[in-house]
């Protein structure tokens, strides 16, 4: 299946997280093939068109980063299931370190899926705090996660101080403390998430709790100070600065093991050289018939027939550009611009192809004009002008090779794709303007207008004969993006 998300992750970008789901990853020759198709609706007035909006340009604007599925577990089992797979294969690799102490492939790569996991079951378990729905459930959900995220550090900090009073030294225990400093600012960020939001809702209740949210945060804190990590500092004059790029290496470093190595390429380059070559004999063609046809007329070195020799020549150089652009055209909605290869340590797991062409408004699927929601207003008067981009993707993944990807279940891959829209905000009008105005009270009242343009997503995801539309409104101005709803 094909699980999309979409939030704002800055002020011009949007961001897609698309995961592709194998769903049956036991099955060995399964060959997984996904399509997802979006159509972006352009208001005319934002001067977004084939001409000034490229492949190229739209390519620029699009960055995608695509790695494994982390492994889903339940932070309540991690806590507290020794026989868990993480916790299970953490334990053994660690065992086998001091029997095999040069070899730590295996267990560098059972501390950073141990991370990646735990990161994943932290925020899930915030999440669900999040939604619980009166005080005394969310209090239960606040001490839980509590104690569930200490059992899950502190079993891995059993490994790690086991692991520095050894005689192991070298590379494998600066892994070790990278895991530890990543896994602690995790738990600080969504402990104190949660934390703020008990307090902002149930302020009577959390002050019942508030004891135990400041010893586990403090305590952290002062390990944090112990072993020599990063804190965030209330008055840093460079706004903790360091702590961020730190924290997104340690990001990097944990979740190293779960992105794909990929190599992008032109899809259409031999589709390309092959209608190049046949616009070029056509217009070869014109040209020759032409020579035969004037030298018969006016014969062998005659200045009619030098005339006509250059004028056939210059027209068979137009003739063949006019040809190669209608065979682009013809070809351009049946490839594809760009294929990816996704790779894990050098064994090929599946691929992705990408297209971006604009089309007419009369070739968009009616479910998707559906979906498009046209005010009867807009329609009559900039329906038509109306730009659309269509942007296809098909990926196709191999369970067989994904399964050997790593001992843990990867069940499909997430692209992350972020879209900067700063190209769209170029010929905006000004955000804000003054009205006309009010009387209230018997008073005059100036008024400020917002001048906000909606740019309207709808994706078309198609998985095992099934198919999915979502619809994505964005709301920007000349400032950035205002808001998204999805739909």
């Amino acid at each position: 299946m094909i699980d999309l998300s979409t939030k704002i992750h800055d002020k011009f970008t949007l961001e897609f997280k698309v995961g592709f789901n194998t769903d049956e990853a036991i099955k060995p020759m399964k060959v997984n093939d996904y399509v997802m198709n979006t159509w972006i609706f352009v208001p005319n007035s934002l001067d977004i068109n084939a001409t000034k909006y490229s492949k190229e340009n739209f390519y620029r604007d699009l960055k995608s980063d695509v790695r494994l599925i982390t492994p889903t577990y339940s932070l309540h089992d991690l806590a507290n299931d020794e026989q868990l797979l993480p916790n299970k294969t953490l334990a053994e690799e660690f065992a086998d370190l001091f029997v095999a102490p040069d070899d730590t492939t295996d267990l560098v790569h059972a501390v950073k899926m141990y991370s990646a996991i735990a990161k994943s079951a932290f925020r899930n378990a915030y999440l669900e705090a999040m939604q619980c729905p009166d005080a005394p459930s969310c209090c239960l959900a606040c001490q839980t996660y509590m104690d569930d995220v200490t059992k899950v550090i502190d079993r891995y900090r059993n490994f790690y101080k086991k692991l520095v009073n050894s005689d192991i030294k070298g590379k494998i225990v600066q892994d070790f403390a990278y895991a530890d400093e990543f896994l602690s600012n995790i738990m600080a960020e969504y402990t104190y998430r949660l934390r703020d939001h008990l307090r902002l809702t149930y302020p009577k209740d959390y002050a019942r709790m508030e004891s135990r949210f400041k010893a586990l945060l403090l305590g952290e804190r002062a390990y944090k100070e112990q072993q020599g990590y990063l804190n965030v500092k209330h008055n840093d004059p460079n706004g903790n600065e360091d702590f961020v790029f730190r924290t997104s290496l340690l990001k990097k470093f944990a979740e190293s093991d779960l992105y794909l190595s990929s190599n992008k390429r032109k899809n259409t380059f031999l589709v390309e050289q092959i209608l190049y070559s046949l616009a070029a004999g056509a217009a070869m063609v014109v040209a020759t018939l032409s020579s035969f046809f004037f030298q018969q007329r006016y014969g062998n070195f005659t200045l009619p027939f030098l005339i006509a020799l250059v004028i056939s020549y210059m027209f068979k150089d137009r003739l063949k550009d006019w040809l190669r652009l209608i065979f682009a055209k013809r070809v351009s909605n049946k490839v594809f611009d760009t294929r990816t290869d996704f790779h894990i340590e050098g064994r090929q797991i599946g691929w992705s192809k990408d297209s971006m062409d604009f089309i007419d408004s009369a070739k968009v699927l009616p479910e998707v004009m559906q979906l498009r929601d046209r005010l009867p207003l807009f329609d009559e008067v900039s329906g038509n002008d109306e730009k659309v981009i269509l942007f296809r993707k098909k990926v196709q993944l191999w369970s067989a090779e994904l399964a050997k990807a790593s001992p843990f279940p990867m069940k499909g891959i997430n692209d992350i794709m972020r879209y900067n829209i700063t190209e769209y905000t170029r010929k905006m009008d000004n955000p804000s303007f003054p009205l006309s105005g009010t009387w209230e009270d018997n008073e005059y009242k100036p008024i400020i207008g917002k001048k906000v343009y909606h740019i309207t997503f709808v994706i078309q995801c198609v998985y095992k004969g099934q198919t999915e539309y979502k619809r994505i409104v964005v709301r920007c101005d000349k400032d950035g993006i205002v808001n998204v709803k999805v739909s």
